[in-house]
């Protein structure tokens, strides 16, 4: 997308969508029904924005989101048989949301194209720093699900920018702090701050792991 072009906006609670990952949705509200409906018989897109704080009070009318949001183009689209969507939303890259072009039933708004600074795909230290940071990810789901099986695999053939798209997306961290990992116009940059992020928070898990453990091996002792 290049230049400014107008989008529909679904606007979420809690939800921070990435370029390069996937967003599985189920549409149910009428307005967002017609949203989904008008995108279908168009160019299958809308972008999905972080709806900000105090959002709970202006729900049902027009709650403020974050302007930088991802847009992102429609698969596998099911329909039920009381009209509600079942979809796979694939981002394809950041906006700038800016003025409201329409509110109801649902706003369009005037969006612009973020361009991120291109990175050097055959640099042989982007592969270590991705299959690093997806180790990370293996190893802190393994820890919190207390299982070795945690559906995460070390892709190899996943590009950089999915890994660190996709690390952000499962971050247990404040919303807004992915939030602000999305607003990162550097690539570079964002897997910097994402991954010290997951290690310091494996180093917690671990940390608090270690002294259970110990604390449970010492009530046994006589």
């Amino acid at each position: 997308m290049a230049g400014t072009r107008l989008v529909p906006v679904f606007p979420l609670p809690d939800v921070v969508f990435f370029p390069s990952t996937i967003l599985p949705l189920h549409i149910f509200e009428l307005r967002y029904r017609a949203m989904v409906k008008d995108a279908l018989a168009g160019d299958g897109v809308f972008a999905v924005a972080l709806l900000q704080p105090g959002w709970e009070r202006d729900y049902r009318r027009s709650p403020a989101f974050y302007p930088v949001a991802t847009l992102g183009r429609m698969e596998d689209v099911e329909t039920t048989h009381d009209g509600r969507y079942l979809l796979r939303l694939v981002g394809t890259g950041r906006v700038r949301l800016g003025e409201v072009a329409r509110e109801t039933p649902y706003r369009i708004v005037h969006a612009d194209a973020i361009p991120e600074r291109p990175v050097d795909v055959e640099d042989p230290s982007l592969r270590r720093a991705k299959l690093d940071l997806l180790a990370s990810q293996v190893c802190l789901v393994r820890e919190l699900a207390g299982t070795a099986h945690t559906g995460l695999i070390l892709d190899d053939n996943l590009s950089f920018e999915a890994a660190v798209n996709g690390a952000c997306t499962i971050l247990p961290v404040e919303t807004a702090v992915r939030q602000s990992l999305l607003e990162i116009d550097d690539l570079l940059e964002r897997h910097r701050r994402a991954a010290k992020i997951l290690d310091e928070i494996l180093e917690r898990v671990l940390r608090l792991k270690s002294l259970r453990g110990r604390d449970e091996g010492g009530s046994g002792a006589n």
